[in-house]
């Protein structure tokens, strides 16, 4: 390959993104089986902030040199990986490392087909420079970082209204047995406590429709 572009830098959308912070310095693990294209790409983000570890092939690459980079940068045109193996591959390896595609020239179908099989953004061969890479890279890190964060969020909430459903749940039993206490020596309060137990168990399984039909959000969000 030669440079890589970002097609994300040709819409509309891209353009009103802020630009990555450059400050930040990522390590990426470029999936790249030519030598020439690798230092191109190498001295095309020099003064970027993105260092370069390079794998000539999808053998090289092992979830422990993964772990040591923020970013995949994938060469779709390996020798030893066709179509969306090597993306594959580096997902089964490392879920939740961003990763970014390298398609051939304007083959936009194949890299809609990347972002759809869990990569964060897509770029075409030939045009790009170091910005579009870099650009590209710092974009695919900020996305993830914000998906894991939402991924979080959103166990977070289950968690808490199962633990809020619990607690309503020993307030029940509390209940039911102050009312069979109740029940012989004071009829009315056993009444109340009935009306009270009904009125608790309609606000559970609101809780329980509520978060079924958001998926697990509370509702507004």
């Amino acid at each position: 390959m030669t440079a890589p572009t970002s097609l994300t830098s040709q819409t509309p959308a891209a353009a009103a993104h802020p630009a990555p912070d450059v400050a930040r310095p990522l390590r990426i693990l470029l999936i790249e089986d030519s030598p020439s294209d690798a230092r191109l790409t190498q001295e095309r983000l020099r003064g970027s902030g993105i260092t370069c570890d390079v794998a000539a092939a999808l053998a090289e690459v092992t979830g422990r040199r993964l772990d040591a980079v923020d970013c995949a940068l994938i060469d779709l045109g390996l020798p030893d990986a066709s179509g969306l193996q090597a993306l594959e591959k580096v997902r089964e390896l490392a879920p939740q490392l961003p990763t970014v595609v390298l398609t051939g020239l304007d083959d936009e179908v194949t890299g809609l087909i990347a972002l759809r099989a869990g990569a964060q953004d897509y770029l075409v061969k030939q045009r790009a420079d170091g910005y579009d890479i870099a650009r590209a890279v710092r974009f695919a890190v900020a996305r993830k970082h914000l998906q894991l964060t939402a991924d979080s969020q959103a166990l977070h909430e289950l968690d808490l209204t199962d633990d809020v459903i619990q607690q309503l749940y020993a307030i029940g039993l509390a209940m039911s047995t102050s009312r069979r206490r109740t029940a012989k020596n004071d009829p009315a309060m056993a009444d109340r406590i009935a009306g009270h137990m009904h009125a608790l168990q309609d606000v559970v399984q609101n809780i329980r429709d509520n978060t079924a039909s958001t998926g697990g959000r509370p509702v507004g969000q």
